[in-house]
């Protein structure tokens, strides 16, 4: 069995252990945050930068908060620490509609189980179409994707694949996902409201990618595909006849000597 987790408040700029957020916060009563998941290995948070970049966008964006109102940096981790880190930003106290004034920043560790992972996981589509929600910006309201990922796991699957009301595939639950078509990697487009990922960009920093708007119903004619997000870095997905690949394999070796992943 793996520890309890950890969690700490930002107040007056110093993260206080053992602190959580009150039932007042919007985030509790309307979720009303955004966040980040930040892979930990060996105490050092993973991508950290890239990771505190997003959610300062994405407070910015929809809490309407300065750079200068968000944690600086992230709570103290012991050196042995592997596992998990999210990091909240939160409208704090209010009615839904009042401007955000008093935000709050909390953030929790979840220690991983020793072992390893698959060297690849199965995924099945939902059959329910996902209407994006806050132009693809992670947020703190996330029932829909733990109901997909729910009747995934119910199936005897790892992941739920999500499509749109037009069909065009989206991504899994948790995560982004890739494709190899006609042998060119690709990844559904942002214009359709996909989270921009943070192991997302550091795929296609790495390998041409071609950004589509695909019909979920020809993911038959793909080659392989993966999911991609902070806890597995990139894992190759059996879909269906489609089975993981090279580009998949190739690129999660490259996840584990980099060490990117926890």
């Amino acid at each position: 069995m793996t520890a309890p987790p950890r969690t700490w408040l930002l107040e007056a700029g110093a993260w206080r252990a053992g602190e959580g957020l009150p039932a007042t916060d919007r985030a509790a009563r309307y979720g009303m945050a955004v966040f980040e998941t930040i892979g930990v290995r060996g105490g050092a948070p993973l991508l950290a930068a890239e990771h505190l970049a997003l959610l300062a966008d994405n407070a910015a964006a929809l809490l309407g908060l300065p750079p200068e109102s968000l944690p600086g940096g992230l709570p103290p981790l012991g050196p042995d620490d592997r596992g998990m880190l999210r990091v909240y930003v939160t409208a704090g106290d209010g009615s839904p509609v009042a401007p955000v004034t008093a935000p709050r920043a909390f953030a929790i560790f979840e220690a991983l189980p020793d072992g390893e992972l698959p060297g690849e996981q199965s995924a099945t589509l939902y059959p329910e179409a996902v209407a994006p929600f806050a132009r693809g910006r992670k947020t703190a309201n996330y029932w829909l994707q733990c109901e997909a990922q729910r009747a995934a796991r119910a199936a005897g699957f790892d992941h739920a694949l999500l499509a749109d009301g037009d069909g065009k595939l989206l991504s899994a639950a948790f995560g982004n996902a890739f494709f190899v078509l006609g042998g060119e990697l690709c990844t559904p487009s942002l214009s359709l409201a996909v989270r921009p990922g943070v192991i997302r960009a550091w795929v296609m920093r790495r390998r041409p990618v071609r950004e589509v708007e695909f019909p979920a119903a020809r993911l038959a004619e793909v080659s392989e595909m993966f999911v991609t997000n902070s806890r597995l870095g990139v894992m190759p997905l059996c879909f269906g006849v489609v089975g993981a690949g090279p580009v998949g394999r190739g690129l999660r070796e490259d996840c584990i000597r980099e060490k990117i992943v926890p």
